[in-house]
């Protein structure tokens, strides 16, 4: 880096640290810049745009109600074509039967749903599925589906978003996740999922969601499908835009932003894109957990990923912007799937209790668990974080190696087979 490129991010990260919103130009230059001053500022504007003694976390129930989809993006290794061997679509009566089994595993108050795209599954599936949840459930806050399967609404129905959400949310649909961005580019989405949502579709539903009241609890970058850095940088300079616009015309806007790299090994990309060293892709983690707190200034949450980046990186990240721990959903699912299927195995939510507690501690901040809207519910008090740490025998650091990914861990790696074959 020249030191004229230096100069410039160095008065970049004055001026983001001054109050001043960062150009576009600005913004890439952060990606050049020493990684340890980009991190500290980041830090810093964390530090004052959240309570600074704690970060976040939250236990919400999580159901993926079918993996058949016709997109078949190619970084996916969750899709199945229709009549593959363990292609699933859950009943009604399925997924009830799940979120009953969450709700008794984690006392969940919130609850995600999504999936592939499967065109077998009815209007009427959606409508039914909200119903009985909100009929068991009248407090229980559903997440519904996604920009993409949104999208694959409109062309199964002939209707468009506004009254496909419209008709949701006047039976349970309380927030549309801001899933299925990656990197909301073109170019980028042509080269690796073709048949992808367009990046000007994903943002005409989200800002569609926005308008209608719909919660908007997370969007998120997806880095590593070949992309360039001004991509990456003209996905967040529009996603900025896009929440301008909610809160200039009164709403409430998008309530979180994360990203994380994409994992190609057992991709089709892995042979078109490579596969990167771990270390090279957590330096780059780090990296752009900040990048994205300095340049998403419209955005008061930014969220780590300890699933698949491990706890270690996970309370790095905390360091370097984020305020908020996630990736629990999942695993309540995986819980409620090895009851279903009366699998012997340790009960998954218990210890990742013990892990987020300690990787928080770990991270210099008091535990605190909220909900949905990021209101706290509880403070987790020093005696049950000690509980925890002796739980994990995290005096030889084995906590730190990693998260509780479906690959690495002996008690998930079952579970995933598990969870394909549930229907």
């Amino acid at each position: 880096m020249g030191r004229n490129e230096t100069y410039f991010a160095e008065v970049a990260l004055d001026r983001a640290l001054a109050g001043h919103r960062l150009s576009g130009p600005e913004i890439l230059s952060l990606f050049a810049a020493d990684p340890g001053a980009v991190g500290a500022a980041a830090h810093e504007m964390r530090l004052r745009k959240v309570e600074p003694t704690l970060a976040t976390f939250s236990i919400g129930g999580n159901i993926d109600h079918t993996n058949v989809c016709n997109v078949g993006c190619a970084f996916c290794t969750f899709y199945r074509a229709p009549g593959a061997a363990d292609a699933y679509a859950m009943s009604p009566d399925q997924v009830l039967e799940q979120l009953h089994r969450q709700v008794a595993v984690a006392d969940v108050k919130e609850v995600m749903i999504q999936g592939g795209i499967n065109p077998k599954l009815s209007f009427d599936w959606f409508l039914t599925v909200l119903r009985r949840i909100k009929s068991d459930f009248p407090d229980m806050h559903v997440d519904f589906l996604s920009p993409e399967e949104i999208r694959g609404l409109e062309r199964q129905t002939g209707r468009d978003a506004r009254d496909i959400m419209t008709e949701f949310q006047a039976n349970g649909m309380d927030g549309l996740p801001g899933a299925s961005a990656e990197i909301l580019v073109d170019r980028v989405r042509t080269d690796t999922a073709p048949l992808r949502i367009t990046a000007g579709d994903w943002y005409r539903i989200v800002d569609t969601a926005l308008e209608l009241g719909l919660y908007v609890p997370w969007t998120s970058q997806v880095t590593g499908l070949g992309e360039s850095h001004a991509e990456r940088v003209q996905h967040l300079v529009e996603l900025r835009a896009l929440q301008d616009r909610d809160l200039d015309r009164g709403g409430r806007g998008i309530a979180a932003h994360k990203v994380w790299p994409m994992r190609l090994n057992d991709t089709r990309l892995r042979e078109v894109i490579g596969v990167r060293r771990n270390d090279e892709i957590i330096e780059e983690y780090i990296q752009q957990v900040a990048i994205h707190r300095l340049a998403l200034d419209n955005i008061t949450h930014h969220r780590a990923v300890w699933r698949t980046m491990g706890y270690q990186t996970a309370a790095r990240a905390l360091r370097a912007g984020a305020n908020d721990l996630c990736g629990t959903g999942s695993i309540n699912a995986v819980d409620s799937v090895l009851e279903t299927h009366a699998k012997e195995a340790p009960r998954v939510s218990q210890k990742v209790r013990h892990g987020v507690l300690t990787c928080i501690a770990e991270a210099g901040f008091v535990p605190a668990q909220r909900d949905a809207f990021y209101q706290v519910i509880r403070h987790h008090e020093p005696a049950e974080i000690a509980e925890a740490r002796d739980a994990l025998q995290v005096a030889e650091g084995d906590w730190m190696r990693g998260g509780f990914s479906y690959a690495g861990d002996p008690v998930l790696n079952p579970v995933a087979k598990v969870i394909r074959k549930r229907a």
